[in-house]
């Protein structure tokens, strides 16, 4: 994902910042229009972050927003835990999920796929739920899913160029 603009100049000054409070730049959105910027922190051993963390990181940025004169006054900071239904957009995001359950959301037909008329049924909704087992190394990296279907294993591949839409997909159990 490549950052222009104010946005690599805000994730530069916030990046740093968030390291050195012990965690993780998992995500973060400028809108310039309404002059919002969302910080998604994360704790690398619990992959969340607590009400604690984001406050820790919100005091911390706050002399960086007052020492630099490109940062508008009037700017509101918003720092989050990326959330259970966490989005996927890099590759760094896709290897911190290996091993978890993820929702994709993809155009054309996987790069390859295994089961029977049901599986090929079943991904024709181009949205496979399953576990991250691999992510390749390539730029157009791949991501190899294991989804369970009707009974049975589908091991899924697709491109990240094909991919419109993942997150991590919990699985909620009631009580």
């Amino acid at each position: 994902m490549k950052r222009t603009g104010m946005e690599q100049k805000f994730y530069e000054a916030c990046e740093g910042v968030v390291r050195e409070c012990g965690y993780l730049l998992y995500d973060f959105e400028y809108l310039g229009a309404q002059k919002v910027l969302r910080i998604f922190i994360m704790d690398e051993e619990s992959s969340s972050a607590v009400i604690d963390d984001c406050v820790k990181v919100d005091r911390a940025l706050s002399p960086v927003f007052e020492e630099n004169d490109w940062i508008p006054e009037d700017i509101t900071l918003e720092v989050s835990s990326p959330g259970i239904y966490r989005k996927l957009k890099t590759k760094q995001h896709y290897d911190w999920s290996l091993g978890r359950r993820i929702q994709v959301k993809f155009r054309g037909s996987p790069v390859s796929f295994s089961g029977d008329k049901k599986a090929e049924k079943y991904l024709r909704g181009r949205v496979v739920v399953g576990v991250l087992e691999k992510v390749s190394e390539e730029d157009n990296f791949e991501i190899k899913l294991n989804a369970h279907e009707s009974g049975q294993d589908i091991g899924v591949v697709l491109l990240q160029e094909q991919v419109i839409r993942a997150q991590w997909e919990p699985v909620i159990k009631s009580f």
